[in-house]
């Protein structure tokens, strides 16, 4: 297919076949999975994964690739659905639950994707996707490191997330500047640790964060007083010069939960 890239769509195709299936394999599809694949492009994984799964659902956003991608439905042995939505939009309610998800996602957009897949989560078991590298090195944190940050806490709250590989830049056209990855999020029915007032913990780090070079009394104490939060942080044994950086996230869940008793 003759076809330019969009860059306001951030559209990076993934041309590498070795590539290609190394991600399909990862994805360990069976044949009664319900996959939605995200902004399939030019089609190069729908084709592999539709021979797979029960049902195939591709949300792609840009007009002149919606009749190609039908086109390749009706000639295939394995046709799959073509909806043409801008995903972030996308109503996933009438789907049933223990949907697979798999994107290649275009980096402008990657936080409000994942937002989106945690809103959906009751929807989902688990998403694959290929993000930059940047992006997934700063999902899959952990604290003490200079990606650790409320993203990461905000994603592992819902999700356990595992980076699968690394993938170059030289593997799309067009090539972008950075090195990509590939990632696996498999939701959490419940949290590992749950916090009583998920709003205010996420306010937490949030605040936390927005001043990490600040220690941890010095961030947060307008948001619930000096004195109540260092009480809270020395029942938990947690160092009053710590940054934000260096809680982790059950720690933040523990001083959430002391916090707002």
């Amino acid at each position: 297919m003759s076809y330019r890239p969009k860059k306001n769509l951030g559209q990076n195709f993934l041309t590498d076949i070795r590539i290609q299936q190394k991600i399909i394999q990862a994805c360990e599809l069976k044949a009664d999975d319900v996959v939605v694949e995200i902004g399939p492009g030019q089609g190069v994984l729908t084709r592999l994964i539709a021979p797979q799964v029960k049902q195939l659902i591709c949300v792609e956003t840009d007009r002149d690739l919606i009749e190609p991608l039908h086109c390749h439905s009706r000639a295939s042995g394995n046709p799959f659905e073509v909806v043409h939505a801008d995903f972030l939009k996308w109503d996933m309610s009438h789907l049933p639950s223990g949907v697979k998800v798999i994107g290649n996602i275009p980096y402008y957009i990657s936080t409000p994707i994942i937002e989106k897949l945690i809103t959906d989560r009751a929807k989902i078991a688990v998403a694959f996707l290929t993000v930059q590298l940047e992006f997934g090195q700063r999902l899959t944190a952990k604290a003490g490191g200079k990606d650790y940050g409320s993203l990461s806490c905000f994603a592992q709250y819902y999700a356990d997330i595992k980076m699968l590989f690394k993938i170059k830049n030289t593997c799309f056209k067009p090539a972008p500047k950075v090195d990509s990855c590939f990632l696996r999020l498999v939701m959490r029915s419940q949290p590992q640790e749950s916090a009583s007032d998920e709003a205010f913990l996420f306010k937490l780090i949030q605040t936390a964060f927005q001043q990490r070079r600040k220690n941890i009394v010095n961030s947060l104490k307008g948001l619930v007083g000096k004195e109540k939060l260092e009480g809270e942080l020395k029942n938990l044994g947690i160092n009053l010069n710590a940054r934000a950086e260096n809680l982790t996230l059950s720690n933040y869940i523990a001083l959430s939960n002391g916090l707002v008793i």
